[in-house]
């Protein structure tokens, strides 16, 4: 049976699908990262305890740990914005593609090497795959765009980032790269939490996000347990 891990937040380990996951703690050569592990299943809290702002994530060490676990399948369960009028919060998207040419990390800093980034079609299709299963509504494909934060965009930002994807949010896009560096199978889920400030005539309102992210949970405990199966069960 594969080893998959689920990077997310708090709401996200709080679903019944990882309850009972024991606490270990790992050193990397980047820094120590705290995982939830249990059968052949990892959770990691992208954001960690107390959580740190995207910014400031240790990205490195979070994908190096599961790698040196024994990962070879990764779920990233991502909120997001949303860029375009027709795609209203509440949705989800599994993206194909991602757009971040600024602040790319690394594990080369130290020597000439070039890796193509992308997205894994394997796990994309486990998610898919599961939504079928469950007769839920996933958006396939988009792109993600990667700002930096920890601010949300201007609306002027967000009219240019809208001519060049569906979705924004702070995290995915370094997940994406570096587990791709290190041979790990990555891709996300992204909960559409929100419009992008000035696609609606509203203000963009954390309050607000929360209770979205409420609201996609319960879809989670449904989807996030048929996604895992599909993933455990690929054959090599």
């Amino acid at each position: 049976m594969n080893k998959v891990a689920v990077i997310g937040g708090s709401g996200v380990l709080a679903l019944e699908l990882f309850q009972g996951l024991k606490k270990r703690k790992v050193v990397t050569a980047y820094g120590q990262v705290v995982v939830e592990e249990g059968n052949n299943l990892f959770f990691l809290q992208r954001h960690g305890t107390p959580p740190l702002p995207p910014h400031k994530l240790n990205h490195q060490a979070n994908l190096k740990v599961l790698q040196e676990l024994g990962v070879r399948y990764v779920l990233g369960v991502n909120s997001t914005g949303s860029l375009r009028s027709e795609l209203s919060p509440g949705s989800l998207l599994v993206p194909d593609d991602y757009f971040n040419p600024w602040g790319v990390k690394t594990f080369f800093d130290d020597r000439l090497e070039f890796v193509t980034p992308g997205l894994s079609e394997v796990v994309r299709r486990g998610i898919l795959a599961a939504a079928a299963d469950l007769g839920l509504g996933l958006i396939d494909g988009g792109t993600y765009v990667q700002t930096t934060g920890p601010r949300f965009e201007t609306r002027a930002e967000v009219r240019v980032l809208a001519a060049w994807g569906s979705v924004v949010g702070m995290t995915m896009a370094n997940e994406a790269t570096l587990a791709r560096e290190l041979g790990l199978e990555y891709a996300s889920l992204c909960l559409v939490d929100n419009y992008a400030n000035g696609v609606c005539a509203n203000v963009v309102d954390f309050h607000a996000i929360e209770k979205a992210q409420q609201k996609n949970s319960q879809i989670l405990t449904r989807l996030l347990p048929v996604v895992v199966a599909n993933l455990q069960s690929v054959k090599p």
